[in-house]
């Protein structure tokens, strides 16, 4: 096995900033028994930031978070080559800093939610043809917005549960509008939830009018388009990971227990207990008690799923199963919690090499786009300059004068 240096990319502009730490630490600890992890730290107001400290959780669980005065800070450069640039927080002489050339082979992207599961980071890392673990640009973006993915799926004939959307705008400036519509298409119960948001950031179980009003406002907070759904009353939540490229392999099936409504925020990752608390995530049965019929399903459904969002790497899907058995996908995460390696544990695979595998998934997929033509060869600027010389001349394309 060969040892790359990883750079393990985390924190991020995103509301999941500090789920975001917990997996980047998890995901280091299983990297560091086969490769050189170099920790990138991206703090909520979008400095980079590097240096050995970082590494170490318990940089970040004293109250406050890393200060960037305290860490060389990363920079991009794209003369002559793409690169990550370290610029020293010493001064090696006046008004000189050192600036180096961090070596990077691969990327592992831990940033959940806005600003690093949302295409915008896998986009600058295709600018600057490095590989990435994870799914690219048009799985991460469809994946993480909530109506194009229920669009896609509907369309691939993929289970998913009604639903309507409009934006903030259309909510400030013709709400009743918006409300007519919610009363003619779908009934109560409702979820209420931000376009683009994960752990539950934003998102309601809403009984009535006026606490979908209430809801929206919430959900209006962190996203510029709202999704309003159909709830399943008493739902049985299924998960399933999938982890692949062209052939994915779904895994073991579980099931998140909670006594509420849904899982928030607080029960994903503080009310928990045990070694696993804030790591792992909620209580859950692993494998799913459920009918091997039913697993085979949902399973077949993931990986389908994981398929049409052009998805590469790991990642999990969450399904909603009603009284009828009835099965409907609720949405994927490309950037799983704790990269879901709880479930391939109970597959026999282990922490350090489940990254192994995505980091090897990962020059794969980087191979194969580089195989590509990007270059195609035509004599349009010849025509394009004869025609603009005509103009300079004063005749008409097509034309006389």
């Amino acid at each position: 096995m060969s040892k790359y240096n990883v750079a393990l990319i985390f924190g991020g502009c995103t509301p999941e900033h500090e789920v975001s730490i917990v997996t980047a630490h998890q995901v280091s600890l299983a990297l560091q028994e086969n490769h050189h992890v170099i920790p990138i730290y991206v703090t909520k107001s979008g400095d980079w930031l590097t240096g050995d400290a970082l590494g170490d959780l318990s940089a970040f669980t004293d109250g406050t978070l890393p200060h960037p005065s305290d860490f060389d800070k990363i920079t991009i450069e794209f003369h002559p080559e793409p690169k990550f640039v370290i610029t020293s927080r010493h001064w090696i002489g006046k008004n000189v800093q050192k600036r180096t050339r961090l070596p990077i082979d691969i990327v592992f992207p831990a940033i959940h939610g806005m600003h690093g599961e949302d295409g915008t980071l896998q986009g600058l890392l295709e600018l600057m043809n490095l590989p990435y673990v994870g799914a690219g640009v048009v799985g991460s973006a469809v994946g993480m917005d909530k109506i194009m993915m229920k669009a896609i799926l509907s369309e691939n004939a993929l289970p998913v549960l009604p639903y309507l959307y409009w934006t903030r705008h259309d909510w400030d400036t013709r709400r009743e509008v918006v409300l007519e519509e919610v009363a003619a298409t779908l009934s109560y119960p409702l979820f209420v939830k931000p376009a683009m948001s994960g752990s539950s950031i934003g998102v309601s179980h809403v009984e009535n009018q006026a606490e979908l009003c209430a809801a929206a406002e919430v959900a209006g907070q962190y996203a510029r388009r709202i999704l309003v759904e159909k709830a399943v009353e008493k739902p049985l939540e299924i998960n399933c990971a999938v982890m692949g490229l062209h052939e994915p392999m779904p895994s073991v099936c579980e099931q998140p227990v909670s006594q509420a409504d849904f899982l928030s925020f607080d029960d994903k990752y503080i009310h928990q207990e045990g070694e696993n608390a804030g790591m792992a995530g909620a209580a859950r049965k692993i494998p799913a008690p459920i009918s091997e019929e039913l697993t085979s399903h949902i399973q077949g459904l993931a990986a389908r799923t994981f398929r049409v969002l052009d998805c590469a790497g790991v990642a999990r899907v969450d399904f909603l199963v009603d009284a009828a058995h009835n099965v409907y996908v609720n949405e994927i995460n490309t950037i799983p919690g704790s990269y879901s390696y709880y479930l391939w544990n109970h597959q026999d695979i282990e922490f350090p090499e489940l990254v192994s595998e995505l980091i090897d998934l990962a020059f794969k997929a980087h191979a194969q786009k580089n195989a590509l033509t990007y270059t195609y060869t035509t004599n349009l600027l010849s025509q394009a300059g004869a025609s603009l010389a005509k103009l300079k001349n004063g005749v008409k394309l097509g034309g006389t004068t």
